[in-house]
């Protein structure tokens, strides 16, 4: 299947790869804004942290949550392209334009869920993170779900298929190598194509759920 996946995600990228490289670069762009306000802390300095350095830690945060979303998009990006719905700037910004404060909460959920598991142990927070990794497609295939549903019905349907989306991470191995040797320039490419090979493999596991994969949660197990 994995070999499926990603020939399906190459045929989907035909004629897409310099655009889809383009909007990478300036998804990386915009997730960088926070670190511009980011000052240098060191915890074990003995000098303590000035109001300034408060402040501009305070604000690189605040802007770290507002943008989450971002990542989202970047999600919808490429399961229009796996869809071959075409790809555009205006998907990647669409979960800031609709249904925003929900997006920003579930961001931030998720990330609370995945702080909590990884202070437990680092193998847990990562089994969580293949669990949770689905949460931002059900955002835009299940709209009418609230933050902790859409994050419920992840769980539901990566149950099973944790180790699954584990090999298709490791697949990719050889290319993130690739990336490293090609001072980063090379992920411009690769992450287009991973990333629409794992929106291909939502839709993979979202058709073995088909029946149930319309109707809302309400009344399961929610939680993390």
């Amino acid at each position: 299947m994995r070999s499926e996946w990603k020939q399906h995600a190459r045929q989907a990228l035909k004629g897409k790869w310099w655009l889809m490289a383009g909007l990478a670069l300036l998804f990386l762009i915009i997730n960088g804004i926070p670190q511009w306000f980011a000052p240098e802390m060191d915890v074990n300095s003995p000098e303590p942290f000035t109001s300034t350095d408060l402040t501009l830690s305070f604000v690189s945060n605040v802007l770290q949550i507002l943008i989450a979303p971002l990542a989202i998009g970047w999600s919808w990006l490429a399961l229009g392209v796996s869809r071959e719905k075409g790809a555009s700037l205006s998907t990647l910004f669409k979960p800031f334009q609709m249904r925003y404060v929900k997006h920003v909460i579930t961001s931030f959920v998720m990330g609370v869920f995945l702080v909590l598991c990884t202070l437990l142990l680092v193998v847990p927070g990562i089994i969580k993170a293949f669990s949770y990794s689905l949460t931002p497609y059900i955002l835009r295939d299940q709209p009418e779900l609230s933050a902790l549903e859409s994050i419920t019905e992840s769980r539901r349907l990566m149950d099973g298929h944790k180790m699954e989306a584990f090999m298709l991470f490791l697949s990719f191995f050889g290319w993130f190598l690739v990336g490293l040797l090609t001072l980063g320039i090379g992920f411009f490419f690769i992450g287009p194509y991973f990333s629409t090979t794992y929106a291909t493999f939502y839709d993979s596991i979202r058709d073995n759920h088909i029946t149930g994969a319309d109707e809302p949660v309400h009344g399961t197990e929610q939680g993390f």
